[in-house]
């Protein structure tokens, strides 16, 4: 627990300052790779099981983490003014979920990424509920959005994800399908507006750790055409 906290605290810290800064050697294909980056960044996480969690089911969890990002990557030298913490580009969020009848649940997200602010929303379905020996499986869809000065994102992201709880830990892996569109506007010594979209297939593993009934500690690490890393600290139900 102590571990999570110093890691959330480090990590959210460096989060409120910085932008995007569109340098003169930004190109469009530079774009192309800024957006594929948010998109991995800004994607709604998974961060629960695939189980239900029921009409009197509730979460509240608060989740720091973000991008592995090299200084060497052109689309962050040129396009993002933001420091980095641990290798990472870090983005915190707040994710809150609550459970509904025919074993459906929505969520939404709020963070902050470069000093601007993000927003999304997601639908989970329970197809297996699972048991003492079949997994639970579901399937996801999710909306998330970042509009800044001169700088708009938008991803969209569908994942099935299959896991087993246990007593005290559950483990989750799924498989995913993303799509991010970006436009900013750059260009020298004309400036205008630039538009960028792409497609990726996304994978993820995470482990759901209950240290008391009403809490839980979340790890989770995401591969699509980055890699990013979350922790969270959540209560529910």
């Amino acid at each position: 627990m102590k571990r999570v906290f110093g890691i959330f605290l480090l990590v959210a810290s460096a989060s409120f300052a910085g932008g995007f800064s569109f340098a003169p050697q930004l190109t469009p294909a530079d774009l192309e790779d800024l957006g594929d980056a948010m998109g991995e960044l800004l994607a709604f996480p998974q961060l629960t099981t695939a189980a239900p969690s029921g009409v009197a089911g509730f979460e509240l969890m608060a989740v720091a983490g973000g991008l592995r990002a090299s200084s060497h990557d052109r689309w962050y030298r040129y396009g993002v003014d933001q420091g980095r913490t641990l290798g990472l580009l870090v983005a915190p969020r707040v994710v809150a979920r609550k459970g509904l009848p025919w074993k459906l649940d929505v969520g939404a997200q709020y963070g902050t990424f470069a000093g601007e602010v993000f927003w999304g929303g997601e639908v989970k379905r329970s197809l297996v509920e699972g048991g003492a020996v079949l997994p639970a499986v579901s399937v996801a869809l999710s909306l998330t959005r970042l509009s800044g000065e001169g700088v708009d994102f938008w991803v969209s992201d569908a994942r099935l994800v299959a896991s087993k709880g246990f007593v005290v830990v559950a483990p989750y892996a799924g498989v995913g399908w993303r799509r991010q569109r970006v436009e900013a506007f750059f260009g020298d010594p004309a400036p205008r507006w630039h538009k960028a979209e792409s497609d990726r297939a996304e994978a993820l593993a995470g482990l759901v750790e209950h240290p008391l009934p009403a809490v839980r500690v979340v790890a989770e690490a995401r591969r699509g055409a980055f890699s990013s890393f979350f922790v969270g600290l959540g209560v529910g139900l």
